[in-house]
């Protein structure tokens, strides 16, 4: 009886991961493919030093992995200005459970950092059409990062949509993007874990310190081991300056709109 109700779960397991499906994998080995749309939302000029990065999103070597191609867009503007560039996939069709979006994305200086927003239109590829953002992050870490969002735990299943990755930079540099991939009917699936980050870099660090998050920042405070607070700002920031504090471990707590994190930090 035993070997029998394995066999029919190992059936079972058989005809799950049979169901499993990769709509989409885009890795820009050869460019932006010409199923893809690319608008500029902003129409403003770029600078002469990131001219080649016309029109709105290209393909082009990694500059820090050569053999790697990926895809680019630039905020670095003449004169300063906000980026609003669309990269748009072809049209998904999504599963009725299990959809799955990731990708790999980086700001090229930790100096300038660029910001990423994810969002999806179930009707055209027209920017108004694209209503619901399902990730957003001020701020994109100067390393490469994997990142995943759970499409069915939004309310997109059974559905056709098209998804737009958006370069909305304030006065940045340059942003890339790698290794799109949507899967439906994934049984493993998970919840979405691309909401919630704060990320401290370099850490330790003997000055600088760059913030990257994925919700807004509203004040930050740096406090002691002692429980003294040494720092404050009631702003947001992607950096502060910490070079004059002593060496030694702090806490950095973020206020967001979500609460209160707290991060450890180390002077050196």
């Amino acid at each position: 009886m035993k070997k029998i109700v394995f066999f029919v779960l190992v059936l079972i397991a058989i005809e799950t991961c049979a169901q499993q499906e990769v709509i989409l994998f885009e890795e820009f080995d050869n460019g932006i493919p010409n199923s893809w749309i690319i608008i500029d939302g902003d129409g403003h000029a770029v600078h002469p030093s990131v001219s080649a990065f016309q029109p709105a999103w290209i393909g082009l070597t990694d500059p820090f992995t050569p053999s790697n191609k990926i895809a680019g867009s630039t905020s670095y503007f003449e004169p300063e200005a906000k980026a609003y560039r669309f990269l748009i996939t072809p049209q998904l069709n999504l599963g009725d459970y299990g959809n799955i979006l990731s990708w790999r994305s980086m700001s090229h200086d930790p100096s300038f950092p660029d910001w990423i927003m994810v969002l999806v239109s179930t009707t055209g590829t027209e920017i108004e059409d694209f209503t619901d953002t399902l990730f957003r992050l001020n701020n994109e870490f100067p390393y490469w990062t994997n990142r995943s969002i759970n499409l069915s735990d939004s309310g997109y299943v059974s559905q056709n949509i098209y998804l737009a990755f958006v370069n909305h930079t304030n006065r940045g540099f340059k942003l890339y993007i790698d290794d799109i991939q949507v899967e439906i009917n994934n049984p493993l699936s998970t919840p979405n874990i691309a909401q919630s980050e704060i990320i401290l870099y370099p850490n330790p660090s003997n000055g600088m310190v760059y913030i990257s998050s994925t919700g807004n920042i509203n004040a930050i405070e740096v406090i002691d081991i002692s429980g003294k607070t040494v720092f404050t700002q009631d702003s947001p920031s992607s950096s502060i300056d910490l070079s004059y504090l002593n060496d030694g471990m702090y806490y950095l707590k973020f206020r967001t709109e979500k609460g209160i994190e707290t991060k450890i930090f180390q002077k050196i």
